[in-house]
């Protein structure tokens, strides 16, 4: 049975779910601190000022929005830092909107749909005493022959020796975890062709290919004959969405790293893409934008901040709107409602107030000028507060962009 609420209140659903994400962003700002704790001891700091400032107050607001006719609530924003290879928070976040745009995208073409989906797994071999650099750059090498062979067949070359090139497009992610047995690195792929690949069968738990096997090992130079490859139900969105999770699920287990081995994955993976497309599929942007996408609908903003002194959350406000996006705008274009308040023009107070001490006499003995905090909105004045000093760690502000390896 619906609840039923007042449109201005949270409903049950609604604070529990709230509830289950800032859990989520308690871990995650406990983990970046500690991390931010160990990099600031290092005698030669990895992390850019900016960086460093950016992982430190990533998620120290939460803007979410209550949809009171579908009966949803999400989180629509926050100042994410988009750091997804420090931040637990930003990484699981990336990966759910990288999940909804590829899924988004299939859907969108029909084509696709007739299409025949592969989820390979392609690990590779590695000793314990190697470094993540020596296994990272096989495992690289591996996936840049295969990009070789997809290119090729596109621009219309024959290579029947390769079995990838019977591939049209793959999209693909790194997942980097370690263990005692050392770095586990392995490539997830999603590939399609326009014919059913033949010849797989079942090993043990897993399903496997002879040919993929053998090319695998011949592309890595190190006889990395593990792999694994399923075709994905295509029929049905609950099959889809459950592989596209697997695929896209968070390059980095932060509860298997170290600091030390965090600091090694950042620097050696420095601006160096986790993920991506070949072929056919090269060019689709899987990177997307961390921000919610706005329903048509009335909904109730609740907003969250982060009190750094308490290391707490704390309920900051909550508004309700009604039809937040109405058509017939110029062109027929989306226009935002303009509240109410905002119709009546009021003179804005100053910003700044000048300050006059002065003696019993009349004379001005002393100025200077003062913030009128009334002059800001609630947002802006948040943004001040966070930017005080003393609110980021000991050391803020020092360091030096990582040099690529």
């Amino acid at each position: 049975m619906k609840e039923h609420y007042n449109k201005s209140f949270i409903t049950t659903q609604s604070q529990q779910k709230i509830e289950r994400t800032i859990d989520r962003f308690m871990t995650s700002k406990s983990k970046t601190a500690s991390f931010l704790e160990f990099e600031n001891s290092l005698h030669n700091s990895f992390l850019k000022k900016t960086t460093r400032e950016a992982v430190y107050s990533c998620g120290s607001w939460l803007e979410f929005r209550q949809y009171n006719q579908t009966d949803k609530t999400k989180l629509h924003n926050a100042n994410f830092c988009k750091q997804d290879k420090l931040c637990p928070a930003c990484a699981m976040r990336r990966a759910s909107k990288q999940v909804q745009k590829v899924h988004e995208y299939i859907k969108s073409n029909p084509d696709l749909l007739k299409k025949h989906w592969y989820y390979i797994v392609l690990p590779v071999q590695h000793t314990k005493e190697e470094d993540f650099a020596t296994v990272y750059n096989r495992l690289r090498s591996g996936l840049d022959k295969i990009k070789k062979n997809l290119q090729k067949k596109r621009s219309g070359q024959k290579n029947k020796k390769s079995f990838f090139s019977k591939f049209e497009g793959v999209f693909y992610s790194i997942e980097i975890t370690k263990s005692k047995n050392g770095w586990n690195i392995h490539a997830n792929l999603m590939a399609l062709t326009s014919t059913k690949i033949n010849g797989i069968y079942k090993k043990g738990k897993t399903f496997v290919h002879d040919e993929i096997m053998q090319e695998w090992a011949k592309f890595t130079d190190n006889n990395s004959y593990i792999h694994s490859i399923n075709e994905i139900d295509m029929s049905t969105d609950e099959t889809l969405i459950k592989n596209l999770l697997e695929i896209f699920k968070y390059s980095l287990k932060f509860q298997d790293l170290s600091h030390e081995d965090l600091k090694e994955v950042y620097i050696k993976t420095y601006k160096k893409r986790l993920l991506g497309g070949f072929g056919s599929l090269y060019g689709i942007k899987v990177d997307t934008d961390m921000k919610e996408e706005e329903l048509n609908e009335e909904y109730l903003e609740i907003i969250y901040r982060f009190n750094f002194k308490t290391r707490k959350y704390i309920h900051y406000s909550q508004k309700f709107f009604s039809s937040p996006v109405r058509r017939g705008g110029a062109n027929g274009e989306e226009e935002k409602e303009k509240p109410r308040h905002n119709l009546i023009k009021k003179p804005r107070p100053k910003k700044h107030l000048k300050i006059e001490v002065l003696t019993k006499d009349g004379e001005i003995v002393q100025e200077y000028k003062k913030t009128n905090l009334r002059a800001f909105s609630d947002f802006e004045l948040f943004k001040k507060t966070m930017s005080l000093p003393g609110t980021a760690p000991q050391g803020i502000g020092r360091g030096q962009s990582p040099k690529s390896p």
